[in-house]
């Protein structure tokens, strides 16, 4: 039977016995807390036991005392991916607001991992406080500190948000484009949309793609007709989301899409016949019956569960 830490019991914890320390570790409970100090604590992350630094890092998370923050940041950092993915999910427990401020200090910090993990800590607290740090997060030169960053600033409830995060769709980094992309439809305004409309000409097929398939969000004429460019795209996958797009908004644009029942991907000609079904084209059963003789096992079965459902004209051919 496990039996309860005693103060001194606590010396185990600097003991030259590894199983001894890892021992005290496993066996804390919420009794034992109490009595731990972070320093108590904090020596553990260098432990040259993988599995008692784990341990360490699952203690201070339970302990949630701040002070703590700026160890476990410089824990991010280690070379073991399992101790580093161990500090950085730790680090999402400390949800209070007295953790603010160590994590936007934690924002400025030498190691881009920490960096990363510090604006990533900060993505539940909202903290409008936390704004200038982030905006300054844009800039870093890691990408992946500022696709956290925007990320981040997308949850933030305030007013100012929109202006800050409009350029990042103009960032050199194809990754921290697509983020930027669904950061900035996650504002579901009408005022983005021009915004959006110009991830459709990036020079990067996958933000294309992403940015027709967020357009769907936008039932206005400038997202169709944006979306009816992106049919002449050289990518199939961009041209499948573009029609998707406009099947989910009803637009009426059959006539545009119908040519796409005969396109070469498979995937584009579902695409179309799930659009056509959505947008009730009154010529939509006589095309989807003669997708029973496509070559694709998976055209026909699509066609088949289509015919099966009642169709509701919504709009005329156009």
């Amino acid at each position: 039977m496990n039996q309860k830490i005693t103060f001194p019991r606590l010396t185990d914890l600097s003991s030259d016995d590894a199983e001894k320390r890892r021992l005290t570790l496993a066996i804390l409970d919420d009794n034992d807390l109490d009595l731990l100090q972070v320093e108590d604590i904090l020596p553990l992350l260098a432990d040259e036991e993988f599995t008692i630094q784990r341990l360490a890092i699952a203690a201070l998370a339970e302990l949630n005392d701040v002070a703590a923050i700026p160890a476990l940041l410089e824990t991010t950092a280690d070379a073991d991916p399992d101790v580093s993915g161990a500090a950085r999910a730790a680090l999402l427990e400390f949800r209070t607001r007295d953790a603010v401020d160590p994590f936007i200090t934690g924002v400025a910090h030498p190691s881009p991992a920490a960096r990363e993990a510090a604006v990533a800590a900060l993505r539940e607290l909202k903290s409008p406080r936390a704004i200038p740090a982030l905006r300054v997060a844009l800039e870093d030169s890691a990408p992946a500190v500022r696709r956290e960053a925007i990320l981040t600033l997308a949850r933030v409830p305030d007013q100012g948000i929109k202006a800050i995060l409009l350029p990042t769709l103009y960032d050199s980094d194809v990754n921290v484009r697509r983020t930027a992309v669904a950061a900035v439809a996650s504002l579901r305004t009408p005022e983005v949309l021009a915004y959006l409309l110009r991830s459709l000409r990036d020079t990067d097929w996958t933000v294309r793609r992403d940015g027709a398939a967020l357009l769907a969000g936008f039932p206005y004429p400038g997202a169709v007709a944006g979306l009816k460019r992106a049919l002449r795209d050289e990518y199939a996958q961009v041209v499948r989301e573009a029609i998707s797009s406009l099947g989910r908004i009803r637009a009426p644009v059959s006539a545009a899409i119908a040519p796409f029942l005969d396109h070469e991907v498979a995937e584009v000609r579902i695409a179309a016949m799930k659009a056509l079904g959505e947008m009730g084209d009154s010529a939509f059963r006589v095309q989807l019956s003669r997708m029973l003789n496509d070559p694709s096992p998976e055209v026909i079965g699509v066609a088949l569960d289509l015919l099966e459902r009642p169709v509701e004209p919504r709009f005329e051919a156009a």
